[in-house]
């Protein structure tokens, strides 16, 4: 296993050195950035997750700019990603953030809201150079397809020493984000082209994820009453029920889940207004 997981890195190295993609923030080792782009990035395609990042780096260059600014602002300036609990947490970090600093949590970026061992161990790698494994669904798909697996995790456990030897954790975990996205894809991989077919075992893991349709959910609900209330300001529950085209008890539901997740507040006669903190 140690050959053939060394043999793995080296040959994902030199593809990325040829193929890898260019992107402002892979140069930079300011934690700031790297939180930025990695909380914009969950469940978004990079690319597209990159062009709300120069947005938001030239409205809130430091997380004192973020912390000062709004959670409206914010969630204005973050419509059109969804998951808008990601934008409240953010802003919720840049508070903390404000007040004690990046190198005052370090090691512990776990402690701020928002932040999961996948983003803690990107700041970690990108910012402070450390050698840890981002494990995101690129890693993992990739881990299982080569070595036939279904459960990855006693994998790093055992090999992560061999994957981050003798090379910079930086280029590594980008090798992986870059080579998951656009060769070892979740659908339709590029086997056919891909450098290290010859020694992969092309194992398609049984454990398939079931993903909710955007259309008619939740999410696409919450997403519409948050813009709602972007353009209205306040507005209450009745008019949010007439002017979104949903199911009554859908809408509810929304309004229920993103109060409990403090994104919004409700005033006398139902007024429903952006949480402003």
């Amino acid at each position: 296993m140690e050959i053939k997981t060394k043999q793995l890195k080296n040959e994902l190295i030199i593809w990325y050195k040829k193929n890898k993609r260019s992107f402002s923030w892979r140069e930079t080792k300011d934690p700031w950035k790297i939180l930025l782009i990695e909380t914009l990035a969950q469940q978004t395609q990079l690319e597209r997750a990159n062009e709300y990042y120069e947005k938001f780096l030239k409205r809130f260059p430091t997380p004192r700019s973020m912390s000062n600014s709004s959670l409206k602002v914010i969630l204005k300036m973050w419509s059109g990603l969804g998951y808008n609990n990601r934008a409240k947490r953010l802003y919720e970090a840049s508070k903390i953030l404000e007040k004690k600093g990046f190198d005052e949590i370090y090691p512990n970026f776990d402690d701020l809201p928002g932040v999961g061992p996948y983003t803690k161990n990107a700041i970690l790698s990108f910012a402070y150079g450390k050698k840890v494994l981002a494990v995101d669904t690129n890693i993992e798909r990739v881990i299982q397809r080569y070595f036939g697996l279904d459960d990855t995790k006693g994998f790093f456990i055992e090999n992560s020493k061999y994957l981050l030897s003798k090379v910079d954790s930086r280029d590594l975990n980008q090798a992986f984000m870059d080579f998951g996205s656009s060769i070892c894809k979740n659908l339709k991989p590029l086997c056919t082209i891909c450098p290290i077919e010859k020694n992969c075992k092309k194992y398609f893991s049984k454990n398939k994820k079931s993903y909710e349709k955007f259309k008619g959910s939740n999410r696409e609900v919450r997403g519409k009453i948050i813009k709602l209330l972007i353009e209205k300001g306040s507005i209450n529950s009745q008019k949010i029920i007439e002017e979104i085209d949903a199911d009554s008890m859908i809408i509810q539901k929304a309004l229920h889940g993103l109060k409990k997740d403090k994104l919004i507040k409700f005033k006398k006669n139902n007024i429903i207004e952006i949480n402003p903190n």
